[in-house]
């Protein structure tokens, strides 16, 4: 089994960094990333006959489910990225 080699040197502690940075770049602001927007999975545990009316109202309005409930949430006040709101189903080739 190969074992893995030692560090050569320690990592500086954070304080220890930004002080480093302030040096090198005293005119840089700090900078923030912004974390992404990435898709995830929601898994709710639903009745059936709660997925079955959900799976009639969504065809009937020409929806996707995940459409239905996203402006649902909208309508309700919560923040929807507009990404969720667009139906993103892949299509076939033939």
């Amino acid at each position: 089994m190969k074992t893995l080699k030692p560090r050569t040197s320690s990592r500086p502690s954070a304080q220890e960094a930004l002080r480093i940075a302030s040096v090198q770049a005293p005119s840089l602001p700090p900078t923030r990333i912004e974390p992404e927007d990435r898709p995830t999975t929601l898994n709710l545990r639903l009745r059936s006959s709660t997925v079955l009316a959900l799976t009639v109202q969504a065809k009937a309005e020409g929806l996707t489910q995940k459409q239905l409930v996203c402006r649902a949430l909208a309508a309700s006040g919560i923040a929807v990225a507009p990404a969720d709101l667009e139906d993103r189903t892949p299509r076939r080739r033939f």
